[in-house]
């Protein structure tokens, strides 16, 4: 979700390359992908927005106990769309504090250690003539206090499930079967699934 303020004392970039390095300093050295995603549906509702809140997004693989990984819904999906969480970064904001702040909106959970710096993913969207662009931070966290639950104050998620990480490509095809308004979409979502199946399968093979 966005962060309240609007006021932007400091107006960053989508991917700020010092704040890229700082990072890779403290959680390793990211996956850097780009993709052309044809848009439709809420991807022209919110990317072409000329007062867009955010400037990026992250998105946070949550690990623990043991491997597994969580997804979560929200009261407005369609039965049955689960993903990785996501929130925005707001033009004035630091990457790291998004995702802190993220994480304790959306799970209610403060005790999470960043394990990795997973991946930086460009996207460049387009329809017919016009285009533009979109990133996400993606990191994989470890979860330090056993199941998440949906905070009761929580109007968006509504239940979290866990898989493991060998399931991710099936969490991406159900993603990429979606019909209707969400079809464009939930390509777009698969991405990240991909990013990461390949991040932790190529990480456990490399230890």
């Amino acid at each position: 979700m966005p962060h309240d303020s609007m006021c932007c004392h400091h107006r960053r970039q989508m991917v700020d390359q010092s704040e890229i390095r700082e990072l890779s300093r403290l959680y390793g050295v990211p996956l850097h992908k780009q993709y052309d995603v044809k848009a439709g549906g809420s991807i022209l509702q919110y990317r072409w927005r000329k007062d867009s809140d955010r400037r990026a997004e992250v998105v946070f693989a949550i690990q623990g106990p043991g491997e597994q990984l969580w997804l979560h819904t929200k009261h407005s999906y369609e039965y049955p769309i689960y993903r990785l969480p996501t929130g925005g970064v707001d033009w004035d904001e630091r990457v790291e504090d998004a995702l802190r702040r993220e994480v304790a909106e959306e799970t209610g959970l403060t005790s999470l250690k960043i394990q990795r710096f997973v991946a930086l993913i460009e996207y460049r969207f387009h329809r017919n003539d016009s285009h533009t662009r979109f990133a996400s931070y993606l990191f994989l966290l470890q979860n330090m206090n056993g199941k998440l639950m949906a905070p009761d104050n929580s109007d968006e998620v509504a239940e979290f499930r866990p898989l493991l990480p060998r399931q991710l490509p099936q969490a991406s095809a159900d993603l990429r079967n979606l019909i209707g308004k969400r079809r464009e979409w939930g390509h777009w979502r698969a991405i990240a699934h991909d990013v990461l199946y390949e991040s932790l399968i190529g990480y456990q093979e490399n230890r």
